[in-house]
């Protein structure tokens, strides 16, 4: 999962600090979610779908499919 929200931040343009604002939460959390140290809750991918104008399905498969592709 933690490579697949890098992918879609820097895709989308985003830095950490516009993902922070729209998850409400710290520019230190976006960094431990990408980098694999924190889980990231369903709620925030919900969040992530919108700011990224895709499903959330979109987000899991992307996330299971970099996962099972190693």
């Amino acid at each position: 999962m933690s490579e697949t929200l890098r992918d879609l931040r820097l895709q989308n343009k985003k830095t950490c600090a516009e993902v922070a604002q729209a998850l409400n939460v710290t520019k230190n959390a976006v960094s431990n979610y990408e980098s694999g140290i924190r889980n990231i809750s369903l709620e925030q991918v919900v969040s992530l779908a919108r700011l990224y104008d895709c499903s959330e399905r979109e987000i899991i498969d992307a996330a299971l499919n970099s996962r099972f592709s190693r």
